[in-house]
């Protein structure tokens, strides 16, 4: 199976309440635990805080890409995040992020984050593109948007050739 054959499970949220880093994570994993309720959201939120220690996610442009694995089977998911109030993630470029591309699947094929990582990164630093995903108001807006980039939700999926 090619790895452009993975469908991501896509979601799309408005942050309009947290101004710091970790409550902008602590935001994410509970929403994350809310579409993967065998996961407990403080164990996912933990899980980033504890990525974010080895390291910045921000990967520019005022973007940043959390990501975790974990143990349970579970799809993988994509969840985009526009923060209504910048936080510093202490990216290299020294901009503060409104745009969270979070990653998130299980260890047992990691086909998901063999895709995600690398073209997230390319998604932000397509000007244009990170541009749209601030503009973005729907979820499918945001899964055409990654479509773009090659990661492909079960709607925007290729069709294969007959």
């Amino acid at each position: 199976m090619a790895l452009s054959s993975v469908s991501f499970e896509i979601e799309f949220t408005i942050d309009n309440l947290s101004k710091s880093r970790k409550a902008a994570l602590s935001t994410l994993g509970q929403r994350i635990g809310t579409l993967r309720p065998a996961i407990f959201a403080h164990d996912i939120t933990r899980c980033f805080l504890a990525r974010e220690m080895l390291g910045s996610t921000a990967i520019g442009s005022g973007v940043a890409a959390p990501h975790t694995i974990f143990e349970q089977v579970c799809p993988p998911l994509i969840h985009v995040t526009h923060l209504k109030h910048p936080v510093d993630f202490r990216a290299e470029d020294a901009r503060p992020v409104d745009v969270l591309l979070c990653a998130v699947g299980n260890r047992h094929d990691i086909r998901w984050l063999h895709i995600a990582l690398p073209r997230l990164a390319r998604l932000a630093k397509l000007p244009h593109l990170a541009a749209k995903l601030r503009a973005a108001k729907s979820g499918c807006a945001v899964e055409d948007i990654l479509a773009s980039v090659g990661i492909y939700s079960e709607r925007t999926m290729p069709k294969k050739a007959a």
